[in-house]
């Protein structure tokens, strides 16, 4: 037994007697408080244990969705079912999934962006028809982004608002202050877009046959084996939307990174996505409007107001807004349309 074994939780020791591992090896991964992460050896096997931080209902849909991936061929980590056939555990209020162990390295958008675009078109592709036995435990961002892009309009408005009251301004609010008519005229392009777009078709297409977003499909979240096959895990986001809401995210996290070349580097994206799961020319235009909504600048600004972040220090929270408001203007300088 490891040193870690000496300090394990009563309630983990119960958690792994329902899978006859109550003798097993622990070693403590991650602690998040809500969510914690081990490693658990028995017999020569690793596998993973994870306190999820949601609520026995949304893990219910976790695991539903992760089944029906998993029956798709996609490549996310089998669950271990308990002694009793289950799937995962509930102690109190807390549910606890055993998963197998996923061997390989990260993957990195420098050497392996085709791959990452690849497995997250084969992820959507998997996730098509996708609809929980319980409605009630789905969580879902579906067609809700017009009324999201305003209600963050009007967040932003109140925050230049209040900062303007401000006798002294600090450097963040004066950089915010400076570049709000952009972000506004962003927003207002994006909606403008969005409502010109095919949205609505996709978002009833989605709801009556399915389809899923990771939400955080980045390469921490991925594996890359020495066969080149790439496996995603961390599906505790996992949200019923658009396959455009994670492409979005993927595209900006790409686009913030410093560096020249980034036309190439969106037209790579591109190509690599549709060879696995190809979208028409009005779904990328509901991926455009979504890029152009300035969601990184939205995001800090939000986070510092609110003060969503205490363990930031002032220097943190610039440095980030000036990444967000370098990538948004090199948004302007590409030309968006053009390349999707």
């Amino acid at each position: 037994m490891s040193s870690s074994d000496t300090k394990r939780p009563k309630i983990l020791t119960n958690v792994l007697g329902q899978y006859n591992l109550a003798e097993a090896q622990i070693i403590e991964l991650r602690d998040k408080g809500k969510k914690t992460v081990w490693q658990i050896n028995s017999n020569g096997k690793k596998m993973v244990l994870k306190k999820m931080p949601t609520s026995v209902t949304r893990t219910e849909f976790i695991v539903e969705a992760t089944e029906f991936l998993l029956n798709n061929n996609v490549r996310v980590p089998k669950i271990i079912k308990n002694n009793n056939q289950e799937k995962f555990v509930v102690v109190g209020n807390d549910a606890y999934i055993l998963m197998n162990w996923i061997d390989g390295k990260q993957p990195d958008y420098q050497r392996h962006l085709e791959g990452i675009l690849s497995s997250m078109a084969l992820f959507h592709r998997g996730s098509r028809g996708f609809i929980p036995n319980v409605e009630a435990n789905r969580r879902t961002h579906l067609g809700t982004w017009l009324k999201s892009y305003q209600q963050k309009k009007n967040h932003l408005l109140a925050y230049a608002e209040q900062a303007n009251k401000e006798k002294e301004k600090d450097a963040f609010t004066e950089l915010f202050l400076q570049h709000l008519k952009l972000a506004v005229q962003r927003i207002d392009q994006a909606i403008e877009l969005l409502e010109k777009s095919d949205y609505e078709e996709w978002v009833k297409d989605v709801d009556q046959n399915g389809s899923l977003c990771h939400q955080d499909f980045t390469p921490k979240n991925l594996r890359l084996d020495s066969k080149g096959d790439i496996t995603v895990f961390d599906l505790d986001s996992i949200t019923v939307d658009l396959p455009a809401r994670d492409l979005r995210k993927i595209f900006n996290k790409v686009l913030k990174k410093d560096g020249t070349g980034k036309e190439r580097l969106i037209k790579r994206m591109v190509d690599a996505y549709q060879a696995c799961n190809p979208l028409t020319s009005s779904q990328w235009k509901v991926v455009v409007a979504d890029l152009l909504f300035p969601h990184l600048f939205f995001g800090i600004v939000d986070k510092y107001y609110r003060h969503r972040a205490p363990d930031w220090d002032f220097g943190k929270h610039l440095k980030t807004l000036k990444q967000a408001i370098r990538t948004e203007e090199y948004k302007e300088t590409i030309g968006l349309p053009k390349l999707m």
